[in-house]
């Protein structure tokens, strides 16, 4: 053999001292992990090897794990012994060793022992199965760790078990987000949960299709209205939105449109100053100009086709110029557009009449 000799083997049975056993524990995974050893040298060495794995000293058994945690030369069994060991010792064979089975890590992972379980979920690579095992039975810090492996494989209703476990967990969300690949029917339930930071992500980093696009980006006056009533403290990032759409090319005509459509008056107005270059102000300063020259001027900037600026502008007029679109928070003591002027000309009188004349 050629770093343990017949000394080490000696001081094994005669020495008390557990430092010189750790480091025999250290010299036999060297040799086995060499696949230098005869058959017969191999076999003594896994022999000593099982004897030092019921030393009952714990740094001993620590050191063996360590030195054996990705040997393929040693029997599963001892693999095994050394993986039920306690945490200290089983740590290393638990997410290193290839000799471990899913049944094997499955069994670990209900043992309810977190250390376990984390490193579980920190090997190179976990199978559909192991994953959803962790996946289910597991508390956030792990499932997290699952989620942030690049090695672990995942099947669809592993995300949809995740997702109805930690609906509300901003970690859960950014591993998922942040995973390399995702199925749609994730990216879509995702739309609703996550940060604007992470929508944006979504869509640089993952097939998004237009329409599932401006669902995620886009927020009409009644999207605004539910956020604000589920969270009043809650604030949407529409410059941060707009800028990583525009990184991505992604910040298409059709988007800044739908914007103006459903009247996502923030988005539209990062959108266009974007476009131009210019800062929010002064592009909201063109958009709301009375007459037509200041927004078309913003309009010709931005590059939007020319076809479309009749129709765009008299979205524009609707929403930004017109009196029947005051802003929520018009004074109480202001009076509301219908009560500004009569909807039309003939219903218009000079006095209000009373209601049935009796008085």
């Amino acid at each position: 053999m050629s770093e343990v000799t017949q000394n080490d083997v000696k001081e094994l049975f005669e020495d008390a001292n557990p430092e010189r056993r750790a480091v025999l524990a250290q010299k036999l995974g060297h040799d086995l992990n060499s696949n230098s050893l005869s058959e017969t040298e191999q076999q003594l060495a896994i022999a000593i090897c099982q004897k030092l794995a019921e030393d009952v000293d714990i740094a001993v058994r620590q050191s063996l794990s360590k030195t054996l945690k990705e040997c393929n030369e040693i029997p599963k069994e001892l693999a095994l012994k050394l993986a039920n060991d306690v945490l200290e010792v089983g740590l290393p064979m638990i997410e290193f060793s290839t000799l471990l089975e899913d049944r094997d890590l499955i069994a670990l992972a209900r043992t309810g022992d977190k250390g376990r379980q984390l490193a579980i979920s920190h090997r190179k690579t976990l199978s559909p199965v192991l994953s959803h095992t962790l996946a289910e039975e597991c508390d956030e810090d792990v499932v997290e760790s699952l989620l942030k492996n690049d090695g672990a494989e995942l099947a669809d209703e592993t995300y949809d078990a995740v997702l109805d476990r930690f609906q509300h967990s901003p970690r859960i969300h950014d591993g998922i987000v942040h995973r390399h690949k995702l199925p749609k029917e994730v990216v879509e339930r995702m739309v609703d949960l996550v940060s604007d930071q992470l929508k944006a992500h979504l869509i640089k980093q993952h097939s998004v299709s237009s329409v599932l696009a401006e669902k995620m980006i886009l927020e009409s006056r009644e999207d605004a209205v539910r956020r604000i009533l589920a969270d009043p403290h809650s604030k949407r990032d529409a410059a941060y939105l707009v800028n990583e759409l525009y990184k991505a090319d992604r910040l298409s005509t059709e988007l800044i449109f739908r914007a103006l459509e459903i009247g996502d008056r923030s988005f539209f107005e990062h959108a266009m100053a974007k476009k131009c270059n210019i800062s929010v102000d002064a592009a909201l300063t063109l958009i709301k100009d009375p007459g037509e020259r200041g927004f078309a001027a913003l309009y010709n900037k931005a590059g939007l086709p020319k076809k479309d600026f009749q129709s765009i502008n008299y979205l524009v007029d609707a929403e930004y110029r017109s009196k029947r679109h005051s802003p929520i928070t018009r004074q109480k003591d202001q009076p509301l557009p219908s009560e500004q002027e009569p909807e039309s000309w003939l219903t218009e009188t000079a006095k209000p009449k009373k209601k049935w004349g009796l008085f």
